[in-house]
């Protein structure tokens, strides 16, 4: 991962229940140049949680466009600058080149782009394919993509930290990644008052 938004993007599919490729690579084809997605996810129905796995474990703004039964991906796009211009990364080859790697057939690909994309939500088959825009800067969602605040996911972040608080503090150091062990060291200092 390049920078602190793209791992706060990550953790935030991956406590929604996604595997999630950071830096997926579009290689270079004869009509366009080599570039990468930020983050590349997939989640598999029925999905549960040793820790929680309860239905309102899940971001509910999320799951109002997809459905928790249904294979699902996601390509997201993150922006931490102000100059942020996110519909480059929704353009039709990246679509299918996703669409393939996340393993959708070429019929549910065909129908998906047909159909759908110009919508924040592809779908074909029962299988969902949502464009997804997290920004440090107000950036509108619009029919083509949907957008959460940098702030909103952190905030998920620390809710589900908090909710599960002992078991998440306890595992805090077997999670890949410093700034997660910080944001669930600091949960737990606020939640025991020992936070200046």
């Amino acid at each position: 991962m390049k920078n602190y938004g793209e791992e706060l993007a990550y953790w935030y599919l991956r406590l929604n229940g996604f595997f999630v490729l950071d830096n997926f690579v579009y290689h270079r084809t004869q009509h366009n140049r080599d570039g990468d997605a930020d983050l590349l996810a997939i989640r598999l129905p029925f999905v549960k949680e040793v820790i929680g796995g309860r239905t309102d474990d899940w971001d509910e703004k999320l799951f109002s466009y997809l459905e928790e039964y249904e294979v699902a991906g996601v390509l997201c796009e993150v922006k931490t600058g102000p100059r942020a211009n996110p519909s480059s990364a929704f353009e039709r080859h990246k679509l299918q080149h996703a669409l393939n790697r996340v393993g959708f057939s070429r019929l549910d690909i065909e129908e998906m782009l047909s159909k759908h994309e110009n919508h924040c939500v592809l779908e074909s088959n029962e299988k969902k394919f949502l464009k997804l825009v997290v920004s440090e800067y107000e950036i509108e969602s619009t029919t083509a993509f949907l957008t959460l605040s940098l702030e909103y996911v952190e905030d998920f972040i620390y809710n589900r930290t908090e909710a599960y608080r002992s078991q998440k503090y306890n595992a805090r150091h077997f999670f890949p990644s410093s700034l997660l062990q910080y944001m669930m060291y600091r949960k737990d200092k606020e939640l025991s008052g020992r936070w200046r």
